[in-house]
């Protein structure tokens, strides 16, 4: 059984986590327009056999709070890690989904002592301009206007319609889960609150935006990309398969025809590394 945990970290802040299993420390971290249900309801179970498994709620999203004006992926890093010492986690193999990729890279960043390996799964990684997150939800970041836009995408069903069609892209080219999607906090991830943080993640990787750069020589871990060549969502030329050459220790792994949630569709592969990972910090 997983064990739900909400830490208060402090005016605003708090981290919600689900714990299973003993040994190695792994942490996941979820994508946009997502929370920890994501992991849950993909493959993380499945190491909690042989390992300490630990799925959080990003900063902003999910049971996890944030102030305004404080997310960016080095504070989101900076939340988490405090949320990780009072949960006693020590040093983790870190796996990242998408945007949280990017969170995963700025804890490795800065807290090189919190991660042993990092799996990245269909990274977002540097600042570039994206249709959807800039035109639909970086506005909702904007002070006053951005949450009126939050409540009036909610009242009005324009969101949910939004999210189911994004997540037939992000799983495309196969079908959304039914199980996954039956189970899929859609409240949470609609409410005003966490859309409004979700512009500001949006905001963070707009084009020369230092908030979304990372310094990768500081990176001095092992990092593992996966990329789907199906990816709708991400185009991994430019963002994936860059950030391999440009790891000091970067590997890449590409599968054929896998899509943006390639964690689903292909998690025996995901599997496989994450513990090809843990194997090599035991070594």
């Amino acid at each position: 059984m997983w064990k739900a945990t909400t830490l208060d970290l402090g005016p605003g802040r708090s981290l919600h986590s689900a714990q299973r299993g003993a040994g190695r420390d792994v942490l996941f971290l979820h994508g946009a327009m997502a929370t920890s249900h994501d992991w849950l309801a993909g493959p993380a179970g499945a190491l909690a056999e042989e390992a300490r498994v630990t799925v959080v709620d990003r900063p902003g999203h999910g049971l996890s709070r944030r102030p305004r004006f404080v997310g960016t992926p080095r504070d989101q890093a900076g939340q988490i890690a405090g949320g990780l010492d009072r949960l006693g986690v020590g040093p983790s193999v870190v796996v990242g989904h998408s945007f949280g990729a990017l969170v995963a890279l700025a804890l490795a960043e800065r807290f090189a002592e919190r991660v042993t390996r990092l799996v990245l799964v269909s990274p977002l990684i540097f600042p570039e301009p994206r249709l959807l997150e800039h035109g639909l939800m970086a506005p909702r970041s904007i002070p006053l206007i951005g949450p009126l836009l939050s409540r009036a995408g909610r009242q009005s069903g324009m969101d949910r319609a939004a999210i189911e069609w994004i997540q037939a892209v992000m799983f495309s080219p196969e079908p959304v889960p039914h199980p996954w999607k039956e189970s899929f906090p859609f409240d949470q991830v609609l409410d005003p609150d966490a859309l409004v943080h979700e512009g500001e993640d949006s905001a963070s990787i707009l084009p020369l935006s230092p908030a979304g750069t990372i310094d990768l020589r500081r990176i001095e871990v092992p990092v593992h990309v996966l990329v789907g060549t199906g990816d709708r969502v991400v185009e991994q030329e430019r963002q994936g398969k860059t950030l391999a050459r440009l790891l000091p220790d970067g590997r890449l792994t590409e599968i054929e025809g896998a899509g943006h949630m390639l964690h689903h569709s292909h998690s025996e592969i995901v599997l496989r590394v994450v513990r090809e990972a843990e194997l090599s910090v035991v070594a």
